[in-house]
């Protein structure tokens, strides 16, 4: 049974966590046990979303700024628990790796799911941070060929330790629904409220595509699902364009599947994603997407087959492109039937599972040949 430490900044509602949690309930219990170890902290409520009973979390209390006490506290619990594989993701935990080296752990794996910005991904500084831990890893996990990309030109990592594995999402949970509104274009987006998913940018979008057609205005829905820091920002620009009819703030919700199903277009306006598992979940909705053309939008559908890419933070485009669904309803359920073919074939939890079982297992298998061969 392999024992597989993996280290995140916190573990809380975030599609990087979601992702664990599908990938943890669905691994062979008899070939594994696992340990979540936090940076900061875990949300309970959260972790109850896991099924498995092969998995324990811990938190070290790592305080906000430089605090390096806690890397003592890792370096402790990692000779204590004595993994077989330490798996880190994202830049927050990159140092970790160190440790994890220090503490005699032989396979460690660095997983990159992508960025906060765009000049997070253009910076200098993150890239020297990677080159510096770059000896202490073994493997490296790209979620979006974006990923990969950046990892192989810009921290010059050989393509061998490159794995690309793509998120996969759970088509029995999220499936189409049944009946659709044929009166109202119900319009709707999914995520935690800040910056990078820039839900500002649907709010501007909808304000002028009334302006331009104000006969829409009883024939359009948007739903904005989530919460965060942005929310009185949001809230405000709602009330400033006089939008309170048309744009509801609804909050987190935990029936994430029946608020997919009760949209007829998706849309993603992130400024910056890596692998976006709400795009999936959409695609698994049989619902089109609009999404801006950043991360691994690209990986996920492909445009005018199951739904539209547009540029980031254009808010013309995004108008137009709801316009153009409102003119052309039989594009909806053509392109969300196409999408959801897509992640029955490509995007399948099952198939995502396996790449990391067989990425887990060969590591160690092969490991433990070449010490037999020497």
């Amino acid at each position: 049974m392999l024992h597989i430490v993996h280290i995140v900044f916190s573990f809380d509602v975030g599609g990087l966590e979601n992702g664990i949690v599908n990938i943890l309930n669905r691994l062979p219990q008899q070939r594994y046990r696992h340990s979540i170890v936090c940076l900061t902290s875990y949300n309970p409520e959260f972790a109850q979303r896991l099924n498995a009973t092969n998995v324990e979390l811990y938190s070290l209390h790592k305080k906000p700024g430089k605090d390096p006490a806690y890397l003592l506290r890792l370096w402790r619990l990692l000779r204590k628990l004595k993994p077989n594989i330490v798996h880190s993701r994202n830049l927050t935990t990159l140092e970790c790796q160190f440790i994890a080296w220090l503490s005699g752990c032989r396979h460690r794996i660095h997983g990159e799911h992508g960025w906060d910005s765009d000049a997070d991904k253009v910076a200098d500084r993150p890239v020297k941070i990677r080159r510096l831990f770059k000896p202490f890893i073994s493997q490296y996990i790209a979620l979006s060929s974006e990923g990969e990309t950046y990892l192989r030109q810009r921290v010059m990592v050989e393509g061998e330790r490159i794995s690309r594995i793509c998120n996969g999402v759970d088509t029995e949970r999220f499936h189409p629904s049944e009946q659709h509104d044929d009166q109202r274009l119900v319009i709707g987006t999914v995520g935690r409220l800040a910056e990078v998913k820039n839900q500002a940018l649907l709010i501007r979008a909808a304000h002028r595509l009334l302006q331009q057609r104000p006969e829409l205005n009883d024939k359009l829905q948007i739903n904005i699902i989530g919460d965060g820091p942005d929310y009185p920002k949001l809230q405000q620009l709602i009330e400033q364009y006089n939008l309170q009819q048309l744009c509801r703030l609804v909050g987190n919700r935990n029936d994430i599947p029946d608020a997919m199903r009760e949209l007829c277009l998706y849309v993603q306006p992130s400024k910056a994603e890596g692998i976006s598992n709400t795009i999936l979940e959409a695609m698994a909705s049989g619902l089109a997407v609009i999404a801006t053309d950043v991360g691994g939008a690209r990986d996920l559908l492909l445009p005018g087959q199951q739904g539209v890419l547009i540029p980031s933070d254009d808010d013309q485009a995004l108008a137009d492109a709801i316009s153009h669904y409102a003119d052309h309803r039989d594009l909806l359920r053509q392109q969300g039937d196409a999408g959801r073919r897509r992640c029955e074939e490509l995007f399948s939890l099952d198939g995502m599972t396996a790449q990391y079982d067989n990425l887990y297992q060969g590591l160690v298998s092969t490991s433990s040949l070449q010490r037999v061969q020497g």
